[in-house]
């Protein structure tokens, strides 16, 4: 008999228990209370995808560190619903990638950003 293999959902099942309500919100810079609730929703999607999460201001969770044991990134949200993001190798995988391996990996997280910004204006 053949083994099934049912693939993970895209969206983790605990996501449909947080509030995203302010998504819905005017106007596109947030104020403080939106901006403050807009930062806890993403933190918690977060963390309900499994990712160990940092925060480092329980109100307004704006910085935030992801991370496990090989790869950590920094996000700082804004109240314009911008994001900067920083993404650290951790030592053992940064040595055991050559330089087409690590520059492959960046087109990649690159392609992923245009594919946020596509998604934000309607491009396909």
């Amino acid at each position: 008999m053949n083994d099934v293999h049912i693939p993970k959902p895209i969206l983790p099942q605990e996501w449909d228990k947080i509030d995203t309500s302010v998504d819905n919100e005017d106007p596109q810079i947030l104020s403080s209370e939106q901006f403050a609730r807009y930062c806890v929703t993403i933190r918690d999607l977060l963390r309900a995808a499994g990712l160990s999460v940092q925060d480092f201001d329980k109100e307004t969770p704006d910085f935030l560190i992801v991370d496990d044991d090989d790869l950590s990134m920094k996000v700082q949200l804004a109240s314009d619903r911008l994001a900067n993001i920083e993404i650290t190798l951790g030592e053992e995988m940064a040595e055991a990638f050559n330089t087409v391996q690590i520059a492959s990996r960046l087109v990649r997280l690159f392609e992923l950003g245009r594919g946020f910004r596509d998604a934000s204006t309607g491009i396909d």
